[in-house]
């Protein structure tokens, strides 16, 4: 059986109102990294989480499938994470394990998950009529077939771009124009920009990240001109270690 995330159920997600409260706040809890790869073969991976603030901090963590909106007590994932709840006291750190639980996930291709972690500040009694905040950190999760055939360092260079027609679907069912990418390889693609350069102008379009053997289409903006000499596309990809590669290639219709 797949096993579910052992949690607290006096935990939740989101944000707490417990009184009246202004001003700015930010998370405590930090993660070391952007993402987690776990490679098949691996026995466990370790990831640390920070407690950069003043106060002791609970850290409630699990993973999800990609439904952010599931509580942890729903979700079936084939890992285990320990530990579930723990207390991370001010500027110091603490360690989570993740092992896989060998239930068959695809092998000609990465596979995605969500590590999350949500951090709340202890219950006391003098704090009933202190606003408290709840901060959710979600990075992703690659598991990583064995032997796969391409090298995950040349994945941003085999990636294939061009111009593609798409419907935004608005109510006037108006075409506006696009690019596609197709992605060729086994490994998900995440990117920290994309751009159109079309002559001279660099043009921002909202990105997202591909999948394994799969395409995607980012829309342009409505007020684009499709009177230019030249056009490419100059794209940021994120590897394994959260650094970041831009490179450029050119467009065609």
């Amino acid at each position: 059986m797949t096993p579910k995330a052992r949690v607290w159920s006096s935990l939740v997600l989101g944000v707490m109102f417990l009184g009246v409260w202004s001003g700015c706040v930010q998370a405590s809890i930090v993660i070391q990294g952007t993402r987690l790869v776990y490679p098949a073969d691996a026995r466990e991976v370790t990831i640390k989480i920070n407690n950069v603030g003043g106060t002791a901090l609970l850290a409630q963590n699990w993973i999800d499938d990609g439904d952010a909106g599931k509580k942890p007590e729903e979700i079936k994932v084939p890992f285990l994470l320990s530990p579930a709840v723990i207390r991370v006291d001010p500027e110091s750190s603490a360690s989570l394990r993740v092992s896989y639980t060998g239930e068959k996930l695809a092998e000609d291709r990465e596979s995605l998950f969500w590590l999350n972690v949500l951090e709340t500040p202890p219950r006391k009694e003098s704090d009933e009529n202190v606003l408290q905040f709840a901060f959710r950190t979600r990075i992703k999760v690659f598991f990583r077939p064995k032997n796969l055939k391409s090298d995950v360092d040349l994945v941003a260079d085999k990636l294939d771009w061009k111009f593609k027609a798409q419907s935004p679907g608005n109510e006037k069912g108006e075409t506006r124009m696009g690019i596609q990418v197709t992605n060729p390889t086994a490994y998900y693609v995440s990117f920290g920009k994309v751009e159109v350069v079309l002559d001279e102008r660099r043009i921002a379009v909202k990105d997202e990240m591909i999948a394994p053997f799969s395409s995607g289409t980012f829309l342009l903006p409505e007020h684009v001109s499709q009177n230019y000499r030249k056009a490419s596309v100059s794209y940021e990809v994120i590897n394994d270690y959260g650094g970041r590669r831009v490179l450029d290639k050119a467009l065609s219709r």
